[in-house]
């Protein structure tokens, strides 16, 4: 029918998906079912790296030969990645539920430096840099957190302390995705299906944390230039774009091999300004109609 919503491809509860309108999206690279595609960060070169949650990993695809390599391996398994101005990677990480957390950082060569151990940390997780450029915020998905590592100097401090970043059922991470965009620290709130965002002071310090989307089920995330947000939503197995005015619309889902979405990022590769790129689970945790499928690097293309 004329002006009818089209229908979502997946329904998740507690999820409002907007309306559906997939773009063209192709699988780039692939690990077999097992592997968890945590989160991924993209160099100034275009470089996407990728953290293998549950091999201990990191592995790097080159946008221009289409190849996989492995770039890093880890004593513990890796969750959250963020990109410095020099190219340096951070990663986030640690034994799932069990302190103490780990910073690491690697710099172009691939050289793992072994930056921090936090010792209350029990779930480190996504990751972005403080717009001072001297400290890595951090989201700790138990304890209700945001921390700010100091990337000059080896130390950590809490930059937000707030009951409505902690986990609500057992098993679901609270606060997991965080980045800095328009003046605001955004983070996704997975439990409980909402997105808080905290000005930035002058002094760097944090401000009052205000809601700004709700009934949104939302994994790591990333903002376009205009200011809408595409959120990667896990067991709903989907990419959902958020534009400022709050509409939703999802963009990709089971059929376009987002099962199991853990995070996005842009492209920064020559020709690779309008690719978003999406790691997946292949429904590890999640199965998809009960079955685990491969984990993906998906590049979405948003020129349409």
């Amino acid at each position: 029918m004329p002006g009818e919503t089209p229908t979502q491809p997946f329904a998740f509860p507690g999820h409002d998906g907007g309306i559906f309108a997939p773009v063209p999206c192709r699988t780039v690279a692939s690990w077999p079912a097992g592997h968890f595609a945590e989160n991924l960060a993209v160099t100034s070169a275009g470089a996407v790296f990728v953290s293998l949650h549950s091999h201990q990993r990191i592995d790097r695809y080159d946008p221009a030969t289409g190849e996989v390599t492995i770039w890093a391996n880890l004593p513990t398994p890796v969750a959250g990645l963020a990109i410095d101005g020099s190219d340096t990677l951070w990663v986030t990480g640690g034994v799932l539920g069990q302190t103490p957390g780990r910073i690491w950082r690697i710099d172009t060569s691939g050289t793992v430096q072994d930056w921090l151990e936090i010792p209350d940390a029990v779930f480190l997780n996504g990751a972005t840099l403080h717009p001072d450029k001297r400290h890595l915020l951090v989201a700790e998905s138990i304890t209700g957190r945001i921390l700010a590592i100091d990337m000059q100097n080896p130390a950590v401090t809490t930059w937000l302390a707030d009951d409505r970043l902690k986990p609500v059922s057992e098993g679901i991470p609270g606060a997991n995705g965080v980045k800095f965009f328009g003046g605001h620290v955004h983070i996704s709130v997975t439990g409980s299906d909402s997105l808080l965002r905290a000005p930035v002071g002058a002094d760097g310090a944090c401000g009052y944390a205000e809601i700004w989307a709700t009934h949104l089920r939302a994994d790591d995330f990333a903002f376009d230039a205009a200011g809408a947000a595409y959120i990667a939503t896990h067991p709903a197995h989907s990419v959902l774009r958020l534009a400022p005015d709050g509409a939703r619309t999802t963009i990709a889902g089971p059929e376009e091999g987002a099962v199991g979405s853990t995070a996005v990022a842009f492209g920064r590769a020559p020709g690779d300004a309008d690719a978003l790129y999406v790691t997946t689970t292949g429904g590890l945790w999640s199965p998809y109609e009960g079955e685990v499928q491969p984990a993906k690097l998906l590049r979405l293309d948003m020129r349409s």
